[in-house]
């Protein structure tokens, strides 16, 4: 492993046994995230991204069968800890903003109770007024304005916006070296949006730590992502550097993500593109290829096989093509 490597995965595989079958929402994904770096993990709703973090912090129900080769989060391998461990790990080595804080923050606590909890969870010896003055501190760190009075606010008093930077505020207290940021912008407007993604930008600076962006939406990822994993299906299809992926996407399904995005590949006044038909249900996923029933460059084998996951340099992608007609 790397030395700068914070997290790797390898070959994780989460199923879900249920009365219809089993459900193989993540079938063997593998990535690696560095130092300092932001790895976007991108494809539509349903496609696996936010299990494969619920997997990685094990925040899943009993009922969900998580395996893999290999997970490495900060150099210990995790994927055997117990409960406790997994606890401990939590907050303080990866840390996570779930979506929607509205949802997320607990309505009946004020800001001083949720936040505090965190500090006391790690610290359990830490006193009232130190609790107090290191949840100023994180909340002033977040961008909340008057933040000893801030701290006093049920989660409804504020807007969506500084909500969101109190969940930031939360999943940071305890100095994580890994965080996952789940759709971080959801439900926010345009410009509310770029400052979260500045802060979150900034912090990483400041703090060094890794980033597992999770998201659908191109836009976000060109603002912030070293790297890109296009996930489709419960599978990786496509992995590479930012510029490289947005300027030559081998795999079609990234192709048209990018294409359905406006003011990146499509300028004013241009044709957005549009995927037709919708994620496999993850019971019957498709024998080959599982984009081939949406592809529009699909060949006869691609209905018929996997495709093999060809690695050109640091970029990898599982199609026929290998971006040859996908361009």
């Amino acid at each position: 492993m790397h030395d700068e490597e914070l997290l790797r995965v390898e070959n994780l595989r989460t199923y879900f046994n249920t009365p219809e079958g089993v459900v193989k929402a993540v079938d063997g994904v593998s990535f690696s995230i560095g130092k300092g770096e932001t790895l976007a993990l991108v494809g539509e709703s349903g496609c696996g991204k936010t299990v494969t973090s619920l997997s990685l912090i094990r925040l899943l129900p009993n009922s969900a069968q998580v395996e893999a080769d290999r997970v490495m989060i900060d150099g210990k391998e995790s994927l055997g800890f117990s409960a406790e461990q997994a606890r401990a790990l939590r907050g303080k080595t990866i840390s996570m903003i779930f979506q929607e804080p509205m949802t997320s923050l607990n309505p009946v606590y004020r800001i001083d109770k949720q936040l505090g909890e965190v500090f006391r969870l790690h610290e359990p010896g830490i006193s009232k007024a130190e609790v107090r003055e290191r949840s100023i501190a994180i909340l002033k760190k977040v961008g909340v304005p008057n933040p000893a009075e801030r701290l006093r606010s049920y989660p409804h008093e504020l807007s969506g916006g500084l909500r969101q930077r109190v969940m930031i505020g939360i999943s940071l207290a305890p100095n994580p070296k890994v965080l996952i940021a789940d759709e971080p912008t959801t439900a926010l407007d345009v410009t509310i949006q770029a400052q979260i993604l500045e802060l979150l930008k900034s912090l990483q600076k400041d703090m060094g730590m890794s980033i597992l962006l999770i998201t659908h939406d191109f836009g976000v990822v060109s603002q912030i992502a070293h790297r890109v994993a296009v996930m489709y299906a419960g599978k990786i299809v496509e992995e590479g550097k930012l510029e490289e992926i947005f300027e030559d996407p081998w795999h079609p399904y990234t192709k048209l993500l990018i294409l359905s995005i406006p003011g990146i590949k499509v300028t004013r006044g241009g044709r957005l593109e549009s995927i037709a038909g919708a994620v496999p249900n993850p019971l019957r996923f498709p024998e080959g290829c599982r984009f081939a029933p949406r592809c529009p460059y699909a060949l006869d084998i691609c209905s018929k096989e996997p495709p093999p996951e060809t690695v050109i340099g640091d970029r990898r992608v599982s199609c026929y093509l290998k971006g040859g007609e996908a361009k």
